[in-house]
């Protein structure tokens, strides 16, 4: 069989749309870029009539290579079917048949999707979001972006203009599917090559011509609406990429014939995104430059669809089931309608300096937002993170009756179902799935900000987690709470609570321990972001199903074994005594002496043991849900550290373990820049004064905070001085001998804890969770995390 080494980008059959003046060629501009032997680089165009075969084609840009062997799968396998399919949905669409459009619907956004990665420039786009890939990596990840932005699209305006009527027809570009922002000239850093500027911003508009007579224009619905009082800069209402959506298949507005100046700005926009060359059917149609009077911004003006068709759009859509079930959605794709009471408003003109921020974090507007970015903020409109826990830890305890002199005795004995399921509805309420959670997350700004990955216990959060608080200006924990929004209702604490009697237990108890911490800032526990994004859930599970039992440490599963014996033992506390015995022989394997000394211990001391359930499990409640969390992941733990810019601690060894083997490598070795340093700092100070009066320890804390920024700044810069190094060096060597001093004083009141930081050069990294991030709702992250830190139990 033949191979296929000649890749077209831009179809044949595609081209063939645009040809005017000669029958079977396109008139064919290019730009090469010389660079001189002063420096400096000349630019050249080159013109010629060339056939839709001549046109628009790169050797080997989809090939695969082993050794000799040219592989062609993807051109045949992948784009055949692709283009096949995609070329009857473009002549449908050329049509004004709505039946057509129909029955096409699918195939032509799936062909718009894939027709915006695979060109030279849209690979190039897809090389910026992973550290690096060969040839046959950048294949695999094409195919895994090459629907992100077929939900977004489809959601839009949807329009149709035709230059029918016009002396000049559309031009076709090396990179057909356009985006233009009026608010992003080509020299914007968000045009920065190979970048356009993304769909999911409000004011980012899609361009795609099908012939020459007939032009498709994508429009978010917000900035449809209202584009004067749109950003074009903000992102869209749930701006979540992958998911499924319902929308009117027939509805486009097909009625705009445009004129030939308002054509003539179509192509200089498709001309002024292109890569290196456009292609029209006409030598005059290729330089729309030359008839252009208006600035970027008055483009605009040509793109927006009629306001009397937007009608069509919008609105809010039910579906009744057979089974008397209902399907909601409204104009933007989400599934359940908008509590307003998660909004907030505040008027930044009226805060003074010393007022708490508008942003919700409980800090000084001065020290918070004040001088920052407004892309770095996190949400002014919606209650944030600290605020929905504040709220939940109050509700808690109002259901419970905390606040009414209950205690927590009092709760072990008579939490009802009813109680544990208000509680969880409350939870539910204030996280909703379509929460826009990457507006809440902080953003990585630079600060010294750290996120958690272990046990999520509140038998052991207080022995490395929140200690280790106190050296960072932010400290992340996931919350542990299960979301009823994600759950089948037979497994949802809401329907049936009799089943979380002991879980419930330990989310409250957690939850109330944590509070202070939450309220004066000292952590910030937040949200799993996959709670909100089902395929994003789905795929990091597929991830992690995929490396089950690749590391395991022996460390880990001692510790969290006894925790899981806990649970068992505190959930069958009420049961006879001889049951418990069997049962911990049977399930455990547990020699019998030993199951009646474990039975005996947890009897004598039920009431004062926290988590020891009170209160008999009723006959047929069919057993207790216990979760044991210790998370986020390894994926997710990566993938928010590089939403939210934050360095990873860890006191799992089997986290540890995974990090290492995604360190940066450079022919297949890994090395360390920053070592002369970080290597020194092999015991880190536990601020367990801060467990007791929620107040960050000052002393020789202080200096050890002061040097993991420092360092930690000079990896965020790439700093590599020799002379900033070893000025680290001496500081780290002083703190050393104090540390030291408390090591090896018995009656010291402060403890130390052991410590290793890994910071390859390169950062740790992943093609799977770069995947995640590019298909996520989230615009901006890190390219990588920077370093972990690993902490020991407490010497």
């Amino acid at each position: 069989m033949s191979q296929t080494r000649n890749n077209h980008y831009v179809p044949q059959w595609h081209q063939n749309g645009f040809i005017d003046e000669r029958d079977n060629q396109l008139r064919h501009l290019k730009r090469r870029d010389i660079q001189l032997k002063d420096g400096s680089t000349k630019v050249v165009y080159g013109k010629n009539w060339f056939t839709a075969a001549q046109c628009f084609y790169e050797k080997d840009l989809y090939s695969t290579f082993f050794g000799s062997f040219v592989n062609d799968d993807i051109e045949r396998k992948l784009f055949g079917p692709i283009d096949d399919n995609g070329a009857d949905a473009v002549k449908a669409f050329l049509t004004d048949d709505q039946a057509q459009w129909h029955h096409n619907f699918q195939d032509f956004f799936t062909y718009l999707d894939v027709q915006k990665l695979r060109t030279p420039k849209g690979l190039d786009w897809v090389k910026t979001k992973y550290p690096e890939l060969n040839q046959i990596q950048l294949m695999t990840e094409m195919q895994a972006l090459r629907t992100i932005h077929c939900t977004l699209w489809a959601e839009g305006v949807r329009e149709l203009v035709s230059a029918e009527d016009s002396d000049i027809k559309f031009i076709l570009s090396d990179h057909p599917v356009t985006i233009f922002n009026y608010a992003c000239p080509p020299d914007s850093e968000l045009c920065t090559y190979p970048n356009d500027p993304d769909i999911a911003l409000k004011g980012s508009q899609t361009i795609f011509p099908l012939d020459k007579n007939r032009c498709l224009i994508l429009t978010n619905l917000e900035y449809a609406k209202d584009p004067n009082g749109t950003n074009p800069l903000e992102q869209r209402t749930n701006a979540t990429r992958i998911r499924q959506s319902m929308v009117n298949t027939i509805n486009f507005i097909a009625k705009r014939k445009l004129k030939q100046d308002e054509v003539t700005k179509i192509n200089h926009i498709i001309k002024s995104r292109s890569k290196d060359a456009i292609a029209a059917g006409k030598e005059t149609w290729l330089y729309p430059e030359d008839r252009l009077t208006c600035k970027w911004s008055e483009l605009r003006h040509v793109l927006l669809p009629p306001t009397e068709e937007l009608y069509k759009f919008g609105g809010e859509m039910y579906a009744g089931y057979e089974d008397g079930s209902t399907y909601y959605q409204d104009e933007f794709g989400r599934t359940s309608p908008q509590n307003e009471n998660l909004k907030k408003e505040t008027d930044e003109q009226k805060l003074g300096r010393n007022d708490y921020c508008g942003c919700g974090s409980g800090r000084k507007y001065k020290h918070c937002c004040k001088d920052l970015p407004e892309e770095l903020r996190t949400s002014w409109s919606e209650l944030s993170v600290r605020e929905r826990n504040l709220a939940f830890c109050r509700a808690i305890k109002e259901i419970l009756g905390l606040d009414a002199g209950k205690t927590w005795l009092d709760i072990r004995r008579e939490i009802t179902e009813k109680q544990i399921s208000d509680i969880y509805s409350f939870y539910s309420f204030i996280w909703p799935r379509e929460t826009d959670i990457y507006s809440l997350l902080p953003k990585s700004d630079g600060r010294f900000r750290a996120l958690y990955t272990g046990a999520l216990d509140v038998r052991v959060i207080g022995l490395h987690a929140l200690p280790m608080a106190s050296l960072f200006s932010e400290f992340l924990i996931e919350s542990p709470i299960i979301n009823p929004n994600n759950v089948n209702p037979e497994f949802s604490p809401i329907e049936n609570p009799e089943k979380y009697k002991y879980q419930a237990l330990k989310d409250i108890l957690f939850m109330l321990e944590l509070e202070p911490y939450i309220g004066y800032g000292l952590i910030n526990l937040i949200p799993d972001p996959s709670n909100f994004d089902l395929h994003l859930m789905r795929a990091m599970m597929d991830m992690a199903t995929s490396r089950r039992g690749a590391v395991q440490s022996r460390k880990d599963s001692e510790a969290y074994t006894k925790l899981a014996i806990e649970d068992f033992l505190n959930s069958i506390h009420m049961i006879p005594r001889d049951v418990k015995i069997r049962s911990l022989v049977s399930d455990f394997g547990m020699p019998e002496n030993l199951a009646v000394q474990s039975i005996d211990t947890l009897d004598a001391n039920a009431e004062a043991s926290p988590l020891t359930m009170l209160q008999p499990i009723e006959p047929g409640d069919g057993g207790q849900l216990m979760q044991f969390s210790m998370s986020p992941n390894y994926e997710m733990s990566l993938f928010t550290a590089q939403v939210t810019g934050s360095v990873i601690v860890t006191d799992s060894e089997s986290r540890w373990l995974e990090y290492q083997a995604a360190q940066h490598r450079q022919a297949g070795v890994a090395s360390y820049p920053w070592n002369d340093i970080y290597g020194k700092l092999v015991r880190v100070p536990m601020d367990y004064y801060m467990l007791e009066h929620y107040v960050k320890n000052q002393q020789h804390f202080t200096t050890y905070r002061s040097i993991l920024e420092l360092a930690d700044k000079l990896v965020l810069k790439d700093e590599r001085n020799p002379k900033q190094l070893d000025n680290l060096s001496d500081l780290i060597d002083r703190l050393n001998n104090k540390l030291g001093e408390i090591d090896t004083d018995e009656e010291a009141e402060f403890v130390n804890g052991d410590c290793k930081i890994l910071v390859p050069d390169g950062g740790i990294h992943d093609n799977n969770v770069q995947r995640l991030l590019v298909r996520s709702g989230c615009l901006k992250y890190d390219d990588k995390v920077r370093s972990i830190y690993y902490v020991n139990l407490k010497a």
